[in-house]
């Protein structure tokens, strides 16, 4: 299925392939719609969505269903792409695990000026963070209140 552009509300909104981690150990791989980043003020789309106040966030399953999915039952989100461009003063290698027994393998940055540890990285975590896939083309934002176990290998 190609991404495609649909208009909600009046706002333009991008059809993104992602894969959402639940609770409840499900997995749902399909779409999402998200603003673009100039309309979300530079912030990334993704984070625009899971940040948003809609409490049900509209979906395209595989098949081509449209799924409603509630925002608190979502414990992870991988999508295409490389982590924000910024300097870091330390890559951490990181395997974490969320709720439903999600398990990511991937790279925390510490941002330079930034917390100088990752165990304050974690504590003073916002709602979500970002970490970078294993594979190193894909990008999971995690629910940092949904996270069981960071470990640094």
């Amino acid at each position: 299925m190609q991404p495609h552009t649909v208009t909600e509300n009046h706002v333009e909104k991008n059809e993104v392939r992602a894969e959402l981690f639940l609770n409840d150990g499900t997995a749902m791989i399909g779409s999402v719609f998200v603003r673009s980043a100039t309309d979300t003020g530079g912030v990334d789309p993704i984070l625009d969505l899971l940040e948003g106040a809609d409490r049900m966030i509209p979906c395209r399953g595989e098949s081509g269903e449209l799924v409603f999915v509630g925002r608190s039952s979502i414990a992870a989100i991988r999508t295409a792409g490389s982590p924000p461009e910024y300097e870091a003063s330390e890559l951490v290698p990181m395997r974490i695990t969320v709720d439903g027994g999600h398990r990511f393998e991937g790279v925390l940055s510490l941002p330079m000026g930034g917390p100088a540890r990752i165990s304050d990285l974690l504590n003073s975590a916002g709602p979500w963070l970002l970490c970078s896939d294993s594979e190193g083309d894909r990008v999971v934002w995690v629910a940092s209140d949904r996270m069981i176990r960071s470990e640094a290998p």
